[in-house]
C-alpha cells in the first residue's frame, strides 16, 4: 500500500516526491483538487507542484474508500496539519458576533466600525467572519470543512463565541446565532436549507454528526446575574469569559473599565453555583500598573478564595491607534514593557499557576500592523517554553501538561485530588495523571456549595487527540477516564452530604451522561447519589 510505511514528516515528504514523478497518482491529485476547490487552469502550464497535507489526506481517504488500503491513525496523525486543533480532545471553533453596541468605553480598546468592539478586522478569526458577512452558519460550516479538510476529526465540537459583549446584544439575535450554530453542525457535510426550533435543534444535536459539547461566550462581569446565566444555559452555554483585565481598582478606575473587582467577585460566584466554566481574561501592562503589580495580581488570583479560575487568557496590553491609551502614549504618559522585560514577566505569572488552570493564550493574535507600541512577539508561549528548559523550571497549567498524542501507559496513571476553598462552597479538581512524566491525561471539576444538597460538575475533560465517536481504540479517550472520574465525584458528593449530582452538560454529550444514569432536569443532567 502507497501508505504503509508513512510515520514521519520525512516519510511523507518522499511520498509527495513519489506522486509528483508518477502520472496516474498525480493525476488523482488533481481531481481531488477539482473537487475540493483548490484546482487552477494556470496549473496546466506549470510544472507539476507538490501536493499538500490535505490533498494527500483525501488521496489516503479516497484509497482506503475503495480497499487499496486500510485505515492508520499513525498515518492520519502525520497528515494533519495543525496537530494541536484536535489534541485537547475536541475541535474549537471561533465565530464572531455582528457589530454592536458596548457600554464600556476602555482605555486600550480599539474600536472598527465594521467590528464588534475590540476586534480587529485583521485578526485571523475576525477576518473570517468579515469574510461571511458575520453569518453565523457559514462561519462555522467553512471552519468545519477546513478542520476536516485538513484531517481532524470534527464529531466533537467546542464552539467559542467571540466579538461584542454578549449579555447586550438582543435576546433574539442571541437566539438566532445559537440556532445557526446548532443548523451548522447537524447539517454538516452537506449544507441544507431547512429551518427548526432551538429546542428541536439541539435535540437533533444529541445525536449528529457534529455534537456540540460545549459553547462560551464573552461578557462584563458586572452584567453577570443569575438571570443572565439561566438565558445562557437555555441556550447551551457551558463556559463564560469575563474581562477581568486586573484587580487593582485603581488601575481599573485610569483604564475606565466601568467595573469593579466587586463586580468580578460577585460574577465568579454566581457562575461556579451555576456550574459555568469560568474564564478570566488578564491584561498585564495596564496603563498605571508595574511588573510588580502585575505578578502580585496573579499570586493573589490564585491565593484568594474569591478568585480562583478555572482558565486564563492573558492579553499583555499593547497600544492601538485610535485609543485613549494611544494618546497617552505619545504624550509620554504611558511606556509599555520592552519584550525582555514582559517575558520575564510572564514567567513569573506562570510560575504562580497552579495545576487545575489551563492557560488558553498568553497573547492575544493581533497583526503587528496595528501595534504602536508594546511587544509584537506573536510566539510568545514558544519563547516562555524555551525558557523552561534553558532555566530548568516547569509551568504546571493543564496545557502544558496535556498529553496530547503521547502513548497512554495505563500502570503508571494515578489518580489525583486536589481539594481548594472557593467563594461560597468548595472544589476538588481530580484527574488522572502520568506522575513520572507529569502529564494530564484526564480531569474533572467538582464544586460542592456550603448550604446545598447538590453537587455540581462543571467540567469532564479527556485528553489527548480527538478519537471519532464511531471509532474505538487505545487513545486516551477511550480508556473509560471520564466514567471513573464521574463515579470518584458522585462518592465524593455522597460523602460531603450531597443528596443529588449535576452535570452542565454540553447538549452534544447529554446521552453520554444518560448512559450514567443521568438524566435531564431543567438544563442540567442530574442523578441522585
Amino acid at each position: 500500500m502507497l501508505f504503509i510505511n508513512i510515520k514521519t514528516e520525512k516519510d511523507l515528504d518522499r511520498l509527495k516526491r513519489k506522486i509528483v514523478k508518477d502520472d496516474v497518482l498525480f493525476g488523482r491529485i488533481v481531481k481531488i483538487r477539482k473537487k475540493i476547490g483548490l484546482y487552477s487552469s494556470g496549473l496546466k502550464h506549470k510544472l507539476k507542484t507538490y501536493p499538500s497535507n490535505a490533498e494527500v489526506l483525501a488521496l489516503y481517504k479516497e484509497m482506503v474508500k475503495t480497499g487499496e488500503g486500510g485505515e492508520s491513525l499513525l498515518v492520519e496523525n502525520v497528515l494533519r496539519k495543525i496537530k494541536t486543533k484536535s489534541n485537547s480532545g475536541i475541535v474549537s471553533i471561533s465565530l464572531l458576533t455582528k457589530p454592536y453596541f458596548c457600554p464600556g468605553n476602555c482605555f486600550y480598546c480599539p474600536t472598527e466600525k465594521i467590528m464588534p468592539k475590540s476586534y480587529l478586522s485583521k485578526e485571523p478569526a475576525a477576518a473570517r467572519a468579515l469574510r461571511h458577512k458575520f453569518n453565523p452558519y457559514k462561519q462555522v460550516f467553512s471552519r468545519l470543512e477546513a478542520l476536516r479538510a485538513n484531517g481532524h476529526p470534527t464529531d466533537k465540537a467546542e464552539i467559542i463565541i467571540i466579538g461584542g459583549t454578549w449579555s447586550c446584544y438582543p435576546r433574539k439575535y442571541q437566539r438566532e446565532v445559537i440556532s445557526e450554530i446548532f443548523r451548522a453542525c447537524n447539517d454538516f457535510p452537506l449544507a441544507r436549507s431547512a429551518r427548526s426550533t432551538l429546542n428541536e435543534l439541539q435535540k437533533i444535536n444529541e445525536k449528529a454528526g457534529v455534537r456540540v459539547v460545549g459553547i462560551s461566550v464573552e461578557t462584563r462581569p458586572e452584567l453577570v446575574t443569575f438571570d443572565e446565566v439561566k438565558k445562557m444555559r437555555e441556550l447551551g452555554v457551558t463556559k463564560v469569559e469575563i474581562g477581568v483585565q486586573h484587580l487593582d481598582d485603581k488601575i481599573l478606575k485610569m483604564n475606565n473599565r466601568g467595573a469593579t473587582v466587586e463586580d468580578v467577585v460577585r460574577a465568579t460566584e454566581i457562575l461556579r453555583k451555576t456550574g459555568m466554566k469560568i474564564v478570566y481574561h488578564m491584561m498585564p501592562n495596564l496603563y498605571g500598573s508595574t511588573p510588580k503589580k502585575d505578578v502580585d495580581m496573579f499570586k493573589t488570583l490564585f491565593s484568594d478564595r474569591r478568585f480562583r479560575p478555572d482558565m486564563l487568557k492573558i492579553y499583555p496590553c499593547v497600544v492601538l491607534k485610535g485609543t485613549g491609551l494611544y494618546k497617552a502614549w505619545k504624550d509620554g504618559k504611558f511606556i509599555p514593557y520592552s519584550d525582555n522585560k514582559l517575558k520575564k514577566v510572564m514567567v513569573k505569572i506562570k510560575k504562580t499557576v497552579p495545576p487545575y488552570v489551563r492557560i488558553i493564550r498568553v497573547v492575544r493574535d493581533i497583526p503587528a500592523e496595528y501595534v504602536m507600541a508594546g511587544s509584537k512577539i506573536s510566539n510568545l508561549r514558544q519563547d516562555l517554553l524555551a525558557d523552561q528548559k534553558k532555566n530548568n523550571w516547569r509551568c504546571k497549567c493543564i496545557r502544558c501538561r496535556e498529553i496530547r498524542e503521547e502513548n497512554v501507559n495505563l500502570k503508571k496513571l494515578k489518580m489525583a485530588k486536589r481539594e481548594y476553598l472557593v467563594s461560597g462552597g468548595k472544589e476538588f479538581f481530580i484527574s488522572y495523571e502520568d506522575v513520572e512524566n507529569d502529564k494530564i491525561v484526564a480531569f474533572l471539576r467538582l464544586f460542592i456549595p456550603s448550604n446545598c444538597n447538590k453537587a455540581i460538575v462543571r467540567e469532564l475533560h479527556t485528553y489527548g487527540r480527538l478519537t471519532s465517536i464511531s471509532r474505538k481504540g487505545k487513545q486516551s479517550q477511550h480508556l473509560g477516564l471520564g466514567k471513573k472520574l464521574l463515579r470518584e465525584a458522585e462518592k465524593l458528593s455522597k460523602k460531603n452530604g450531597c443528596k443529588k449530582i449535576a452535570v452542565i452538560s454540553g447538549v452534544g454529550v447529554r446521552d453520554y451522561y444518560r448512559k450514567q444514569g443521568y438524566r435531564l432536569v431543567s438544563t442540567y443532567m442530574t442523578k441522585s447519589v
